[in-house]
């Protein structure tokens, strides 16, 4: 389990399927690791196979069991089969259910016009967002409105999503100016398996950028 008051993550990388590409990104420098819990998902795990790819990662290292919908009960259930330390829940969840939740909860949030209302309504829940493309639960590839997502990424800490990779995440970083960034389908070589050298550079474009904002 995290400790009491972990550090927000700043770059994550989603859609995990495998040990080896888990431990490369850690390698690489990510502080967020995170697998799919939604069995529709073609990057689906189970709570098992998800213990295996996180097997000898650091205890701080979030692993986060990413859900749409499930209930609080069953996601607590994977988190404690597969040693996820954090979830980031992507569907029509409701932050009252949430309230007593023992991990950190990061909340999805689509970029759009909602996102105003949504967020305040989970901002006393959630350690942070995930702005991503409000045409899906995720995994699209699309980016999301720039100037919307930086209004929304100054009012809480926010992980930015949505059609990130290698070559963009720079500029994205600039242009929202986000605690963090989180990328899956951008850094694959087919779903759930991972392209090292494109993780690679995402990691490290990503941590470059954030440092330059922060200054």
């Amino acid at each position: 389990m995290l400790p009491d008051s972990p550090p927000f993550p700043s770059i994550k990388v989603c859609g995990l399927t495998r040990a080896e590409d888990a431990q490369a990104a850690y390698q690489a420098g990510a502080d967020a690791l995170g697998v799919v819990a939604v069995s529709q998902s073609p990057r689906a795990v189970t709570a098992q196979l998800a213990l295996q790819v996180f097997a000898d990662l650091p205890a701080e290292v979030w692993k986060v069991a990413v859900s749409v919908n499930a209930s609080p009960a069953d996601v607590m259930d994977f988190c404690q089969t597969s040693g996820c330390n954090a979830v980031q829940l992507c569907g029509a969840e409701q932050a009252e259910e949430w309230n007593d939740f023992p991990l950190p909860i990061l909340r999805r949030i689509g970029v759009d016009s909602s996102a105003l209302s949504t967020m305040p309504t989970w901002a006393a829940t959630a350690w942070g967002f995930v702005l991503d493309h409000p045409s899906a639960a995720g995994g699209t590839g699309k980016n999301v409105d720039p100037i919307l997502a930086r209004s929304l990424a100054a009012q809480h800490r926010c992980l930015l999503a949505g059609g990130i990779h290698p070559e963009n995440v720079s500029h994205l970083i600039q242009q929202v100016q986000p605690a963090g960034v989180d990328a899956s389908s951008g850094l694959e070589a087919s779903p759930g398996m991972k392209n090292l050298p494109k993780m690679t550079a995402y990691i490290q474009n990503a941590r470059t950028a954030l440092e330059a904002i922060q200054i």
